[in-house]
């Protein structure tokens, strides 16, 4: 049973079970001719971004979403900022695009996929995503169609890992209006479910990359040392890299026992690979840590600079920047972190 501060927890059947449904979505997908799993995957998205944040998407003005859009590549650009424009991107956000869920049957057009497109861009969560869709070529009716039949069997393998997810919602109905993390902190479950799924494939779809690559970082985000309040990490181009103060902090205890990959510590999606440069995309492998609703994003984000990636989620969220009210000790299985290595 999911902790009650958490609105995910995993256990040692997950890996499991998420493989059978992968294995079975896949399948499923394979009747209609994509041209690989990727975009048998990106399809998923579409569909599912479309059910859960079509009605949404069609209501948007022009002028909000070029806004919140131009605001969200300032935010970007002049980190030094991120307090003032998070401020009113929150507000934005929460009176423009925060709607009660409302279940979207609209037909998915091209005109339609440029609307949710906008959304995305908008909520500034999906950065990454964005030229997956726009470059999308395949059958439109093809992605509703595989939203569902995920609707209807992502929750035999899955909902068990997010069954507290409701409750933790509706106990935390007013946390982050008006901040920049509203739209991601009130996810929907499916969305829950499809990063889980998209961990999945993409493993298997860069996992030939991965292994042919020469140098292998793991990539571990700041709650990993949540606790080390004195932490002494110092920072390097990828990165904040572990200077071994602290043998009760997880990420001396990763940085030690894989002693030959680069370990990182990074503390937020958005600045994750900043400082790639040409000798890191022709040499670098990684395997990213990251809580459940960030792992597409990161994904992508690292696919697109031609870094193959490897995943392996957090058991449950750590942090108080999204989640808790305090910081606490983030927690992976080592055993997929030892396969992945």
């Amino acid at each position: 049973m999911v902790g009650d501060i958490f609105p995910y927890r995993l256990d040692n059947d997950y890996y499991n079970n998420v493989k059978q449904f992968c294995d079975e979505f896949i399948e499923f997908a394979r009747q209609f001719n994509f041209k690989d799993d990727e975009e048998s995957l990106e399809a998923l998205c579409i569909g599912v971004y479309w059910y859960l944040y079509g009605t949404t998407a069609l209501d948007l003005n022009s002028n909000i979403h070029q806004t919140l859009a131009n605001l969200a590549e300032y935010r970007r650009a002049f980190p030094e900022d991120k307090p003032f424009i998070d401020e009113l991107r929150g507000k934005l956000l929460t009176k423009f695009l925060f709607k009660p869920f409302k279940e979207n049957h609209e037909k998915l057009t091209k005109e339609n996929l440029e609307l949710l497109i906008n959304f995305l861009e908008a909520t500034g969560d999906y950065m990454d995503h964005l030229s997956h869709y726009r470059n999308f070529t395949h059958s439109l009716d093809d992605c509703l169609t595989l939203t569902e039949w995920f609707s209807k069997n992502s929750s035999k393998f899955l909902e068990q890992y997010t069954c507290n997810l409701e409750n933790y919602l509706e106990n935390n109905t007013s946390n982050h209006l008006m901040e920049e993390d509203v739209i991601f902190y009130h996810g929907h479950e499916l969305e829950y479910h499809l990063n889980m799924l998209g961990a999945e494939i993409m493993n298997r779809i860069f996992r030939k990359d991965f292994d042919k690559r020469k140098r292998k970082a793991i990539i571990l985000p700041g709650c990993m040392n949540a606790n080390n309040k004195k932490c002494k990490a110092k920072e390097d181009r990828l990165g904040d890299v572990c200077t071994f103060c602290n043998p009760k902090c997880n990420v001396y205890k990763i940085a030690k026992r894989y002693p030959d990959n680069e370990v990182y510590i990074v503390s937020h999606e958005s600045t994750a690979f900043k400082g790639a440069k040409k000798e890191d995309m022709d040499e670098l492998g990684i395997i990213g840590i990251t809580c459940v609703l960030n792992l597409i994003s990161g994904g992508w984000k690292s696919s697109n600079l031609s870094i193959p990636p490897q995943c392996v989620l957090l058991e449950h969220v750590a942090c108080k920047s999204h989640w808790l009210d305090e910081d606490i000790y983030g927690e992976i299985n080592e055993d997929q972190l030892d396969l992945k290595v």
